[in-house]
């Protein structure tokens, strides 16, 4: 990669150039970078709660897609790698279109699609508007400058002079580092990015200035890399460490590994301090509700209190020392090897060197860490702890090999074109192997395979590969145009490398970075990319691509207004509800939001669910129809959404109709098969219907009483198979024989005849609470079950010529009304 033609004997000096529309376009670009990255990174959840904010983010980013397609006008041509790849990235987009016929869930495929063209638009973006120094210098430098905030964001949180929601996390007795993102692991991976493209500029920068600004920085990337505690990071920071060194020259290679080495070394050297200031800070200034989430704290840390002092001095006095140690490499010692190893960066091989160096002292600083107690010591307690247990048997291997497994078997009954954006959130649950809860998959490529199917997922990698091919050729062949755009590579390639082990590409705004510096990386170059052959004969023809474009934007931008204006309309409806308004008033404005975006399903369970509140007030059954017929359309849009089937299930039942709403069960159950609250409504919904039947002398009770009992056998035999999982895999939900089974199982025991069975069954639960523990529905609902269980344990006894009569006079301490229905068993 290192081959050195000679340079051109004149190489045109670039102009200036003014457009305000161009400038406009990266004013707004770098707007979106600095704010949007602060809404969580626009974190893409595949729930309603994060959708408004995404919608908001696309309908902004078109607006100055709109601004770049004008610019466009002027310098698109068909002759040229670069228009090529303009309109092979907008496949990308159409594949989620594809997709999203027939998607497992409407309105997420929709949404995806948009964020889709925003990623799209980003590429393009970055290709075409890297075409001079200015305007190269303006990109690259929001970059960075939008990287380095981040950084010292995170910092600020970390001494606790500020305070974000999770951007300290707080896990197995340790606060992890997360800056926006609000998750270690991805955040790990943009610092890993920061993190070599800062050496880079320390190693290539001209001017003194810029060498101890990046320099500087190094150290606090480096310690919040480490306390981010990202395992899958440490892996991938060596990868993304070779896949750069080629690149440069071989003195380069030696120098930029010797600046890491520094960065390293002197991090090494106060995070431990850092670390204990930090934890202190955290354990001081941040406050847990009951359910375990941060709230806001009472009081932050003043900066000049003696622990934030000390934390930042030692952070700081830190970050000199490195940068002036990368000033002493550069001065003496850049020089040496310059001259030194002048013959031998002439060979093709030299840019291997270094490379084949590093993965050998990588693999034994691994062996080191990975087996030696003694070199672990060294490290923070925390540190220590996290590298001891990397291996291919903890929890978050084996949880993501289980996803992965998953993921293709969605794929195999979606081959082609996918389920749509969110495919993988809708069906997980009907593929997975245990119960686990994930709403990603955990890696890039195997959400891309689910969502879009084996052709949208090859489509994505021919537009990466066919981006880095050009990348890597043009590096080789035009040395004269070797420059900063080396980091553009650095960012795209390092994210993509960790992303392929989490869901990174989630997070919007690191998405959007990506898909840019794929862009820009090719965009630096101009006649490189020429190719003669494919000069249109009219000119004018060349301004049918932006055309589209623009006539593209336009369409998906009114598709997404009306989509922001429907959760506008929607939160104008809460609004009005919490105001206690009547359904007159409030209707309006909710009809106005499913008219706006009518594959929206949260507005139908919402619909319904007030509908359902005014019957339970005024006891009109036209109410809960409508409710029906409402939710009926909801699962048209939203087939695999569990709150729909819970909210049809409620509706049947309010209805009477008991035959409909275990239908709604099974279909439930055949969606959700490790949800065991559905198996414990199916097994209750099946006793009762039998039960009843029984009383009415009718012989269908037989089949309902079957039923419950085959339901209650697969309970048994998925609960044999989680013990079969490796016992360091945890596995997920809660998935055993609750007291609302043995209940159900007991009652049809009991009228069975089988009173043995029925003790059996029942037993365990004998010691439950007889009483509410507080006047919630869930509590007492909760008692009346165990009661009940008790009730037919007692009676079954009492069948056998047994007795209890301590627990019996507990239970009719619960509820006297309890000896009378006691009785009535004993009798029937």
């Amino acid at each position: 990669m290192n081959r050195q033609p000679s340079p051109p004997k004149y190489i045109k000096k670039e102009e200036s150039d003014v457009s305000l529309l161009k400038w406009s376009a990266i004013v707004m670009a770098a707007i979106f970078f600095l704010m949007y990255t602060f809404k969580a990174g626009l974190f893409n959840g595949y729930d309603f709660n994060f959708e408004k904010k995404l919608i908001g983010a696309s309908i902004y980013s078109l607006c100055f897609v709109l601004l770049m397609s004008v610019h466009l006008f002027k310098v698109w041509a068909m002759n040229s790698w670069k228009a090529i790849l303009s309109i092979a990235i907008w496949l990308l987009p159409l594949s989620f279109a594809i997709s999203s016929i027939g998607a497992a869930s409407d309105n997420t495929a929709n949404i995806i699609m948009m964020v889709s063209c925003l990623l799209a638009s980003f590429f393009v973006f970055g290709l075409y508007y890297n075409d001079n120094r200015f305007t190269r210098v303006a990109l690259e430098t929001i970059l960075i400058l939008t990287s380095y905030v981040l950084v010292w964001f995170g910092i600020l949180n970390l001494f606790g002079q500020y305070w974000y929601p999770d951007a300290l996390w707080f896990q197995l007795g340790t606060y992890r580092m997360t800056s926006v993102f609000q998750y270690p692991n991805t955040y790990a991976a943009l610092l890993i990015a920061i993190l070599l493209a800062a050496a880079y500029y320390t190693t290539h920068a001209k001017k003194r200035i810029w060498i101890g600004i990046h320099a500087f920085m190094l150290v606090p990337v480096f310690v919040s890399f480490m306390l981010t505690y990202s395992r899958a990071a440490l892996v991938i920071i060596p990868a993304a460490v070779l896949l750069t060194l080629p690149f440069l020259k071989v003195s380069k290679q030696l120098i930029y590994i010797l600046h890491l080495f520094i960065t390293v070394a002197v991090s090494f050297a106060v995070l431990s301090l850092v670390e204990t200031k930090a934890f202190s800070i955290a354990q001081k200034v941040l406050r847990f509700n009951e359910a375990g989430s941060q709230i806001p704290p009472e009081k932050l840390m003043p900066l000049f209190s003696s622990e934030a002092l000390s934390g930042w001095g030692i952070l700081l006095g830190a970050s000199l020392a490195a940068m002036l140690l990368v000033f002493a490499v550069n001065r003496w010692l850049d020089p040496a090897l310059e001259r030194g190893l002048g013959s031998f960066s002439k060979r093709k091989v030299s840019y291997l060197a270094a490379p084949a160096a590093m993965i050998v002292l990588a693999v034994i600083g691994a062996a080191l860490v990975l087996s030696s107690s003694a070199v672990r010591d060294l490290l923070p307690s925390n540190l220590g702890n996290r590298l001891e247990n990397i291996s291919f048997k903890q929890h978050s291997v084996l949880e993501r090999a289980t996803f992965y497994n998953n993921g293709l078997d969605i794929a195999a009954d979606y081959p082609l074109f996918g389920a749509g954006g969110g495919g993988w959130k809708a069906l997980y649950q009907q593929y997975q192997s245990n119960p686990y809860t994930s709403n990603q998959a955990h890696s890039y490529p195997v959400q891309l395979l689910v969502e879009t199917g084996w052709i949208g997922l090859l489509l994505h990698i021919a537009v990466f590969a066919l981006a880095y091919f050009l990348f890597v050729r043009n590096w080789i062949r035009h040395p004269e145009k070797r420059g900063s755009q080396l980091v553009y590579y650095i960012f795209s390639i390092s994210i993509l490398l960790h992303s392929f082990f989490d869901f990174d590409m989630s997070y919007i705004s690191i998405a959007a970075i990506v898909f840019f510096s794929l862009g820009s990386m090719i965009g630096v170059y101009d006649k490189e990319l020429a190719l003669p052959k494919l000069t249109l004969k009219k000119p004018a023809l060349n301004r049918l691509y932006p055309s589209v474009l623009a006539a593209l934007i336009v369409l998906v931008g009114v598709f997404a207004y009306r989509s922001y204006a429907s959760y506008v309309q929607f939160d104008k409806a809460r609004a009005l509800a919490q105001q206690q308004a009547s359904i007159d008033q409030i209707f309006p404005a909710l009809d106005k939001a499913i008219s706006l975006s009518p594959s929206n399903s949260q507005y139908y369970l919402v619909k319904a669910d007030w509908l359902t509140q005014v019957y339970q007030q005024t006891q009109n059954a036209d109410y809960l129809d409508q409710a029906k017929k409402i939710l009926q359309k909801a699962q048209l849009h939203d087939p695999y959404e569990r709150q729909i089937i819970q909210a049809e299930y409620d509706n049947r039942l309010m209805s009477g109709n008991a035959k409909e709403a275990v239908a709604i069960i099974e279909d439930g159950l055949s969606k959700f098969p490790w949800d065991i609250t559905l198996y414990e409504m199916g097994i209750k919904q099946y006793a009762d219907i039998g039960l009843k039947e029984h009383g009415e002398e009718n012989p269908g009770y037989e089949q309902s009483w079957n039923r419950a009992s085959e339901l209650y056998q697969e309970i048994i035999s998925r609960m044999d198979k989680l013990k079969d999982l490796p016992k360091e895999q945890l596995q997920g939900r809660r998935f055993d024989i609750s007291t609302t089974v043995r209940q159900a199982m007991g009652q049809i025991d009991f009228h069975s005849g089988r009173y043995a069975e029925a003790v059996s069954i029942l037993q365990p639960s004998i010691g439950d609470a007889l009483v509410p523990a507080n006047e919630s529905q869930e509590a007492q609902a909760a008692a009346a079950t165990s009661r009940s269980a008790v009730r037919y344990y007692i009676a079954s006894l009492e069948k056998l010529g047994q007795k209890d009569d301590a627990l019996k006079q507990r239970l009719i301490q619960g509820d006297s009304n309890e000896e009378k229905l006691v009785n009535q068993l004993i009798a029937s």
